[in-house]
């Protein structure tokens, strides 16, 4: 089966829709895919177990239309093809599940054609399906899916990749979904706001900052900068009470750093706990939210 990465934006998500550098990396959790000829007269269809979900290019349906976009930028039929995944990142929740599948997805079709497809052209591939979920993706969610790894992305010129052993976090998930085309309007809608641009360019500022910390494995000033980065980010008006309290909880539980990741209004939080990730976790779940340790910066799947 072919693979697709999970993400984690470590430092500077909603300031990349804006040209600054993000800081994100890789998780061993992901999604996987297989391609197979069926009937040449039924509509090529997706079955994701772990979703619940069964689809065919026919139907009305959100995942219908990304699975069409996906066909249509593969050259691929609308008939004669069964599609299967299996997704072990949790959906709707900032950790790119929508980018891991899309590549995938894309990997699956090629392979089925029989070609070998460079990165470019899955990130390409994905890309369309990408924005049938979320609009106007800055793409970093498709680079890291594809690429794995760490890395600097900017918008327009991809992913510079960091030479840096990966990192474990504490991720911890808030139980509410979102829409990341939502959170984006929402800072988009800040456009005249002095404060609002001050605020995207310092953590523009951090994500660069970010990536020489990462570099030198120096995990207090990368803890240092997640705190900043939450302030910013629920001074934009994108954190959510449930998102606090899992930051406040993983401070208290000895995190040196934790923040929103990803769009926000929901989804999940991080926090950098060297040594303490499990305690972090216990102190998640003690309030009733779904947490675990994971690998950031991974070349390589792990199990779910």
């Amino acid at each position: 089966m072919t693979w697709g990465f999970g993400k984690v934006i470590l430092l500077g998500e909603h300031a990349v829709v804006y040209g600054h550098p993000a800081l994100a990396g890789a998780l061993g959790l992901g999604a996987r895919a297989r391609a197979t000829a069926a009937c040449a007269d039924d509509p090529t269809s997706l079955t994701i177990a772990d979703w619940d979900l069964h689809v065919t290019a026919a139907d009305d349906h959100p995942v219908a239309d990304a699975m069409r976009a996906l066909l249509h930028a593969a050259r691929a039929p609308r008939t004669g093809i069964a599609l299967a995944a299996e997704v072990t990142v949790p959906p709707r929740a900032g950790l790119g599940s929508s980018a891991a599948l899309s590549v995938a997805l894309a990997r699956a079709l090629y392979d089925l054609a029989g070609t070998a497809p460079s990165d470019e052209l899955i990130e390409a591939t994905a890309g369309a399906a990408e924005q049938c979920f979320h609009g106007t993706p800055s793409g970093v969610d498709v680079a890291l899916a594809t690429r794995g790894g760490l890395g600097l992305f900017r918008r327009g010129t991809g992913l510079a990749p960091l030479s840096a052993d990966p990192i474990e976090i504490a991720i911890g998930l808030s139980g509410e979904p979102r829409r990341t085309a939502d959170m984006v309007a929402r800072v988009a809608a800040t456009d005249d706001d002095t404060h609002a641009a001050d605020r995207l360019d310092a953590l523009g500022d951090a994500a660069r900052a970010g990536a020489d910390a990462v570099s030198r494995r120096d995990l207090p000033t990368l803890g240092a900068l997640m705190n900043q980065a939450h302030e910013h980010l629920a001074a934009l008006g994108v954190s959510s009470p449930a998102l606090d309290a899992l930051v406040g909880a993983a401070r208290d539980a000895g995190a040196l750093g934790a923040k929103l990741t990803g769009a926000g209004g929901g989804g999940a939080v991080i926090a950098c706990a060297p040594g303490r990730e499990q305690a972090v976790c216990e102190a998640w779940r003690t309030l009733g939210y779904e947490a675990r340790v994971c690998r950031v910066g991974a070349t390589t799947p792990e199990e779910s």
